[in-house]
């Protein structure tokens, strides 16, 4: 299949030029995917869908225009791709569109794993079984415990790019997911503390899941119930912190999220249009000297792998920042031009963020807190990266003496991108590899929490 879509890349491409375009690029997709959702023993829904989509952009005198189908086959494409051209005069022109430099573009070398061979083998009748098992293990759980939903989904895509510097490439890629979210009645407080618990009353969720290239790399079934109830039984008699500021250790997730919003600052699009805290900052120290972030897409099997770019240009190890220090910016083509620098392979965001690991556990981060929050979900919009402010809804569990103590919910943590990243004195040792973040847990030494 990945061979038929270069080809009908490339016959796009040359009616395109036919048609008086100077520069053009074109991106195929196709994917096939297959979900189950499991309620009370029963599917609650299921699907096995396909989809595909081309995009089309054309360009002459620095006028552009992009053309979009789901239709695949020339007859439709070219009446299109000749009204576009038609058009395109009465475009406005814009000088820092290009195609990337020949020069940068290619395939990075190296087998990437991306495409499971047994991914034909389970059966659909196998895959409903996976979420139906799912809960019929949870069942066996603690009876406060009722199952909210169980799933299993997995899909095969296929990618092309081309473009008429002669860039023609293509990636097939397989991706598995599973799991299963749990609900428990919050009947009464549980906290140690001594505030009472607000949450009375109120239903709690919480659950895990599993996500993997490969389906023999999915997380066993017993280990992902068993987390999904152990992470929703901690939020039972969740009481408001009082307001303080404390060291916050953030959970790989949370971590996941605040790493994140930095990347979204650290990309070419929000500093060209001055939306970032961290513009003008090249080569200035802005975090502690431990803090090592590096954007890394040749890591086999990992889930922000690539050998190129949405553009084509070859994928290489980035160094964000090191000892602290900013590096580098994530850029586009377009970005680049903008900014007057030049691509380094991010049209398309971040391949596998890393943050590189440090020497504690969990529990030793934990173990170093003698008053403070370990932060487990966050909510809200309030991470600005146009000012670099931070306030979020938070939950978690509240640190005594080193020890997990009761849980808290219902508060805000608060302060500045800038100050968290100065105050990042202490890195996990463990990846969560469930996202393309690939980032352990860690310890901010100071934030503000408002609750009572």
């Amino acid at each position: 299949m990945l061979e038929d879509h270069k080809t009908i890349a490339k016959d796009i491409i040359d009616l395109a030029q036919e048609y008086g375009a100077e520069q053009v690029s074109v991106s195929l997709a196709k994917s096939t995917s297959f979900q189950v959702d499991v309620r009370e023993q029963k599917i609650d829904s299921l699907q096995e869908s396909g989809s595909s989509g081309i995009h089309l952009t054309v360009s002459k005198n620095k006028r552009r225009s992009t053309v979009s189908s789901n239709d695949f086959r020339a007859e439709t494409l070219a009446p299109l791709i000749r009204s576009t051209m038609e058009a395109l005069p009465y475009m406005g022109a814009d000088e820092y569109y290009s195609l990337p430099d020949p020069e940068l573009q290619g395939r990075a070398p190296g087998e990437l794993e991306f495409l499971d061979p047994d991914y034909d083998k389970l059966s659909s009748e196998e895959k409903v079984q996976i979420p139906l098992d799912l809960e019929e293990m949870s069942l066996e759980a603690d009876q406060k415990l009722k199952t909210e939903q169980s799933f299993y989904s997995d899909s095969i895509s296929y990618m092309v790019h081309a473009d008429s510097n002669g860039f023609l490439e293509g990636e097939t890629k397989t991706i598995y997911s599973m799991g299963i979210s749990m609900i428990a009645d919050d009947i009464e407080s549980t906290s140690k503390g001594s505030s009472e618990s607000t949450n009375v009353g109120r239903k709690q969720t919480d659950g895990w899941y599993s996500a993997a290239r490969f389906y023999k790399n999915l997380t066993p079934s017993k280990e992902i119930v068993e987390k999904a109830c152990q992470r929703t039984l901690r939020k039972l008699g969740a009481v408001k912190p009082a307001s303080q500021e404390v060291p916050v250790v953030f959970s790989s997730e949370t971590a996941q999220s605040f790493l994140g919003k930095i990347a979204s600052a650290l990309m070419g699009e929000n500093l060209f249009r001055k939306q970032s805290f961290l513009l003008n900052k090249l080569n200035e120290s802005i975090a502690d000297a431990k803090i090592n972030l590096i954007d890394n897409p040749l890591l086999p099997g990992k889930l922000g792998s690539r050998h190129f770019d949405s553009e084509g240009v070859e994928a290489k190890p980035l160094v964000l920042i090191e000892n602290g220090v900013l590096k580098n910016y994530m850029l586009s083509t377009y970005s680049a031009n903008k900014l007057g620098m030049v691509s380094n392979g991010h049209s398309g965001g971040i391949s596998n963020l890393i943050l590189k690991l440090g020497d504690y556990t969990e529990e030793e981060l934990i173990g170093s807190v003698k008053n403070g929050l370990y932060l487990t979900s966050m909510s809200g919009q309030g991470a600005n990266i146009v000012t670099g402010d931070f306030s979020r809804g938070a939950q978690g569990i509240w640190i005594r003496d080193g020890k997990l103590a009761e849980p808290v919910s219902e508060f805000t943590i608060a302060g500045t991108f800038a100050e968290m990243l100065n105050n990042l004195k202490m890195i996990g040792s463990e990846i969560d590899e469930r996202s393309s973040i690939l980032t352990p847990a860690f310890k901010i030494d100071k934030m503000s929490i408002s609750g009572t």
